[in-house]
């Protein structure tokens, strides 16, 4: 099997190319920096991981087109890569505590362009090198505002993301087609991202490691979750208007 695993030079996309290449998975490491992924190969390489790099970038399409070209077939297509917020030197790019009055119109643009129209640029690219039961793979989170999650730009792009993984998988269903799209939502990570700690929350926040563990075993297991919506813990989100449905 072939994995491409996009921001997997660091953080959850790297756990994720672990824990795949612990299985067998052969990986190609998306990455916008060479030397950063080329590390990232570097390490996984030293683990007996079949891994190289691809550049990736999702602010730049002719990296999708050109790796698309250089790419054959794929089993797995995994959409990790994605920004929290446009970038500000003097803030960390997710902050929970800004609200939504703080957002910009270009904060908003910026993220939905590299989450939402990368991704799908990403998904239209590859698709057609997907294997005949290949998995797309949607890295998300939860789009319900709370008074401590409320990332409006990262909210936003994600909830545009799963309603384009729920319109290819209603494609793949009424074609008959064996591909699946689903979003796993792997909750509290500490990463750079964030500067959370492993542990913290009285254990809610869960290593990287942890997090690429249970990401892989459901891309690998032979469940069909095409359209689905995997919580952190199992639970899988069907249906995101139910009150509407009765």
């Amino acid at each position: 099997m072939k994995a491409l695993i996009t921001g997997a030079n660091k953080g959850i996309g790297f756990a994720i190319a672990e824990a795949l290449g612990k299985s067998g998975v052969g990986i190609l490491v998306g990455a916008r920096s060479e030397s950063h992924g080329q590390e990232a190969v570097k390490k996984l390489s030293a683990q007996g991981i079949t891994a190289s790099f691809v550049k990736i970038d999702l602010n730049d399409f002719d990296t999708i087109h050109n790796a698309a070209e250089e790419i054959d077939q794929l089993d797995l297509l995994i959409n990790n890569a994605g920004i929290p917020d446009s970038h500000k030197g003097d803030r960390p790019d997710l902050d929970i505590r800004k609200t939504a009055f703080d957002y910009t119109t270009d904060d908003l643009r910026e993220t939905l362009e590299v989450n939402f129209l990368g991704t799908h640029e990403m998904i239209r690219s590859f698709l057609p090198k997907l294997a005949a039961d290949g998995k797309i793979v949607n890295i998300t989170i939860p789009i319900q505002p709370t008074n401590y999650w409320h990332p409006l730009a990262y909210q936003t792009s994600k909830a545009a993301q799963n309603v384009m993984a729920m319109n290819y998988a209603l494609e793949f269903k009424n074609t008959g087609s064996r591909k699946q799209i689903f979003g796993i939502m792997p909750g509290g990570v500490a990463t750079d991202l964030n500067g959370l700690t492993a542990g913290a929350l009285d254990g809610y926040i869960k290593s990287t490691e942890e997090a690429g563990e249970f990401i892989a075993k459901l891309a690998l297991d032979m469940e069909n979750h095409n359209g689905q919506m995997i919580q952190y813990d199992g639970k899988i989100v069907t249906d995101y208007e139910v009150q509407l449905h009765g």
